[in-house]
């Protein structure tokens, strides 16, 4: 229970090579120091417990069998983020999901799509490609407010916009989503945005241009009714329904980035989210690796 070191896992599969597919392998999360190797060859490494990582391995992966090995380390570490000293248990090994993913030899890698800011009428983003080496057109649909964009990306693959738009706001009474669509050539990427603005003025929180008094609790992505990480959508309806329950309308995921499915419901059940990185305590400033990580 108290183990602090390496363990490894081994994952073997079978995979189909495609023509003008792309193949990533995908960790929602592993603590703290990952090391990923495919067929005895090293993807890479990734520090730090609560943030997703990729590696591609389209040129790697074999046409039939293949074997995953996977090495983490939760040692604590001087130099880490968290350091040497927090008030949570340090979990170690694979803590979400593994995914092989699929895309098109050019696809969506990420985006950006919110209220401007500072307007309540406009709505700013950009789309960055991956795989483009020209021009290629973008398209972002909002189907139930009647949008349809077309945007051209540069020769780096980025597109940049901003455009007029009346949309209903999202907030804990009406957590309005909007299901949006992006497409470029043979890639789609479907999402559910709830537009809203939020800033200070003074001591107050206005949400939508208006003033709101937060309600809500602190917790921890533990597990339910079980030992170890929440990470399922099904720990997440658990958690959340109780901050629900309580009258919350907002929560503070602490000390550290949750899992995307506590992220999304909140979304969807109408409550703020406050989001930590795992800064805590004696962190090692003086060194510029940790400020870096951080």
């Amino acid at each position: 229970m108290f183990y602090e070191g390496p363990v490894w896992y081994r994952r073997e599969f079978s995979y189909h090579k495609r023509e003008g597919t792309r193949v990533f392998v995908y960790f929602g999360a592993a603590n703290y120091r990952t090391a990923v190797y495919l067929n005895g060859e090293k993807l890479g490494e990734h520090e730090g417990g609560f943030t997703p990582f990729n590696f591609e391995i389209t040129s790697s992966v074999r046409e039939g069998g293949n074997f995953l090995i996977v090495e983490v380390n939760n040692t604590r570490r001087l130099d880490g983020v968290p350091g040497m000293r927090f008030d949570w248990w340090s979990y170690g090994g694979i803590t979400r999901d593994v995914m092989l993913v699929e895309v098109p030899a050019v696809f969506i890698q990420d985006y950006s799509l919110q209220k401007e800011r500072g307007s309540q009428s406009e709505i700013s983003g950009w789309v960055q490609l991956n795989g483009s080496r020209s021009s290629r057109e973008i398209t972002l649909e909002i189907p139930e407010a009647g949008i349809h964009k077309t945007f051209s990306a540069d020769a780096m693959g980025r597109a940049t916009f901003m455009f007029r738009a009346k949309l209903e706001l999202w907030s804990p009474e009406d957590p309005k989503l909007y299901d949006v669509v992006l497409k470029s050539g043979d890639d789609t990427v479907h999402d559910q945005i709830g537009f809203r603005t939020i800033e200070v003025q003074g001591a107050k929180i206005l949400l939508n241009g208006k003033p709101i008094f937060l309600r809500g609790i602190s917790m921890h992505e533990e597990a339910p009714f079980r030992e170890g990480r929440a990470f399922s959508q099904e720990d997440a309806q658990t958690l959340l329904g109780w901050v629900k329950e309580l009258g919350c309308n907002f929560v503070r995921f602490a000390h550290y980035p949750h899992n995307e499915n506590e992220i999304r419901l909140a979304d969807r059940v109408g409550l703020l989210v406050w989001s930590e990185i795992p800064v805590y305590w004696d962190i090692d400033w003086s060194n510029p690796a940790t400020l870096a990580n951080a």
